[in-house]
C-alpha cells in the first residue's frame, strides 16, 4: 500500500494573493514545497512560500515545479501557457481561456445547454447599446468581455441609457444580458479529480453588493445547483476546485459565472468543514484521494472590504483571517471572518453582528 508521504511534490502557484496564501497554509500539513510566481514580493503568498519567483522567471518557476496551479485566472499568461505546454498546468488551460473573455464563457454555456440568463454578444459598445434597446427595451446588463471580476466592467442599465453613452467609444466585444430578478444568489464549491471523482460542498446563500461578495452562509441544500455544476465540470474535464455562482429564480437555477479555482464563497470550509476547499484542490491536482466534503456545522463568512479597522469584539462571533496586504484600498479584500453556529439562524445573527461592528456606517463600495 502506498503512503501519502511517498511523493513530496513541488507545487507552483501563479499569483501570490490571499487564495494562494490559504492554499499554502492548508498544504503545510503535508510534506509539500510551494513556489509562487508573483510581481509583488510582499504579497501574502510570497511571505510564506518556499520561494517567490518574479514574472520574468516564469520558465524557471515552471521547470522547477512538478505541478502548476493558479489562485487567479487573470494572471501571467506566458506562465500559464508554458505550464500547459509542459503538461504541468491544473486546472487545464481550457477553463482559463473561457475566463479571458466573458463572451466565450457565455457561449460555452449556450453550446452545452447549461442554463444561463439570455444574452447576446456585441462587437463593440455601439452595438451593445443597440442590442440593449432592441432586445431588452433599454433595461439589462452590459458587461465588458475582458478583465471583469468583482463587478468591474459591468453596467446595470434601467431605462437610464443616456448615462451610459460613453460605452459607444468602446471598441472591444461586450456581452449584453437580460437583467434577472432573482430570488437570491447562491454558489457551490465542487472538486473533481484526475479519475473523474466528483464531490461538492453544500451550496450557500450569497449576498453581493456592486458585484462583490459581502457575506455568505449555508448549507442551502439545492440539488439542481449541484447537478448544473457537475455537468459544467464534466464538459470541461475539469481537475481541481471550482466555484460556480448562480441566480435562483422561482426554483430555477441560472449560472451567472464560474471560477476555475478556489473561491471566495468557499472560505467558510476552513472552519465549517472537515476538509477545506484549499486542501481538496491540492489533493485533486497532485493525484491524492479526495476527502469527504462534510460540513461539520452551519457556517458562513464575512469579507473585510476596504478597511483595517476590526473591533476586537468581532472575535466574540467569528475567526479572523487577515491577509496582511500592504495597502488598504476601497473594495479591496483585506481579510475575512469565518463563522460557525448551531443552526442557520445562529450563523445569520453572528454575521449581522460582525457586519455592524466592521461597517458601523454601512458598506462603502
Amino acid at each position: 500500500m502506498s503512503s501519502i508521504l511517498d511523493w513530496k511534490p513541488k507545487i507552483g502557484i501563479l499569483g501570490g494573493g490571499q487564495l494562494g496564501w490559504m492554499m499554502i497554509l492548508e498544504g503545510r500539513k503535508f510534506p509539500f514545497t510551494f513556489y509562487v510566481l508573483e510581481n509583488d514580493k510582499n504579497a501574502p503568498g510570497c511571505k510564506i512560500a518556499d520561494r517567490c519567483f518574479s514574472p520574468q522567471e516564469y520558465r524557471e518557476f515552471v521547470d522547477n515545479s512538478d505541478i502548476v496551479t493558479f489562485e487567479f485566472e487573470h494572471v501571467y499568461d506566458k506562465a500559464l501557457e508554458y505550464a500547459e505546454d509542459n503538461g504541468k498546468l491544473l486546472p487545464r488551460l481550457n477553463s482559463v481561456e473561457l475566463k479571458r473573455e466573458r463572451y466565450k464563457e457565455k457561449l460555452f454555456y449556450k453550446e452545452h445547454n447549461l442554463p444561463t440568463p439570455r444574452f447576446f454578444v456585441a462587437e463593440n459598445g455601439e452595438e451593445a447599446l443597440k442590442i440593449l434597446k432592441d432586445e431588452f427595451n433599454n433595461t439589462g446588463v452590459i458587461k465588458e468581455s475582458k478583465g471583469g471580476y468583482d463587478g468591474k466592467g459591468q453596467y446595470f442599465i434601467f431605462n437610464d441609457v443616456e448615462k451610459y453613452d460613453f460605452l459607444r467609444e468602446k471598441k472591444d466585444k461586450m456581452v449584453v444580458e437580460e437583467y434577472v430578478k432573482f430570488d437570491f444568489e447562491a454558489s457551490v464549491i465542487i472538486v473533481r479529480d484526475k479519475k473523474g471523482v466528483f464531490i461538492n460542498y453544500p451550496p450557500t446563500y450569497n449576498y453581493n453588493e456592486k458585484g462583490i461578495l459581502v457575506y455568505n452562509y449555508g448549507p442551502y441544500n439545492n440539488q439542481e445547483i449541484v447537478n448544473v455544476a457537475k455537468r459544467l465540470s464534466e464538459e470541461l474535464d475539469y481537475i481541481g476546485t471550482m466555484g460556480v455562482e448562480v441566480f435562483v429564480v422561482k426554483g430555477r437555477v441560472l449560472i451567472n459565472e464560474f471560477a476555475p479555482r478556489v473561491h471566495n464563497t468557499g472560505h467558510y470550509t476552513l472552519d465549517g468543514a472537515l476538509i477545506s476547499q484549499f486542501e481538496q484542490h491540492l489533493r485533486a491536482i497532485i493525484g491524492m484521494d479526495l476527502g469527504p466534503a462534510t460540513v461539520i456545522s452551519p457556517s458562513g463568512m464575512v469579507n473585510i472590504l476596504g478597511t483595517d479597522r476590526i473591533p476586537s469584539e468581532v472575535l466574540k462571533y467569528g475567526k479572523v483571517y487577515w491577509y496582511s496586504k500592504a495597502e488598504v484600498r476601497k473594495r479591496r479584500k483585506m481579510g475575512h471572518v469565518n463563522v460557525v453556529g448551531d443552526n442557520l439562524e445562529d450563523v445569520k445573527q453572528k454575521i449581522d453582528k460582525i457586519m455592524q461592528l466592521i461597517y458601523p456606517n454601512g458598506l462603502d463600495l
